[in-house]
């Protein structure tokens, strides 16, 4: 399977992407264990850490579909767009 400069170049930044994703859930998990001791220790009423826990992951879920960078539904339609070429071929 060969591709064109620009689908290399989508590829690119959807690995840039996944990094970035993969890195601002491990703050996430990070954060979360913090409040989670916090919690523990009695430092911060655990009430309060609910909302934030929400947020949390909502954000870790949402992530990759925000921000800059192509998005699942384009990676699909090039993945796609290559196997019905690769079909024809066959």
């Amino acid at each position: 399977m060969e591709f064109t400069n620009s689908e290399l170049a989508v590829i690119a930044d959807a690995k840039k992407k996944i990094l970035f994703a993969t890195i601002v859930r491990v703050f996430i998990v990070i954060a979360m264990l913090v409040a989670i001791v916090l919690m523990f220790t009695g430092t911060v009423i655990g009430e309060r850490l609910i909302y934030g826990a929400i947020a949390m992951v909502f954000v870790a879920v949402a992530h990759p579909q925000f921000g800059s960078g192509p998005k699942y539904e384009d990676l699909v339609r090039l993945l796609e767009s290559k196997a019905k070429d690769q079909n024809t071929k066959t």
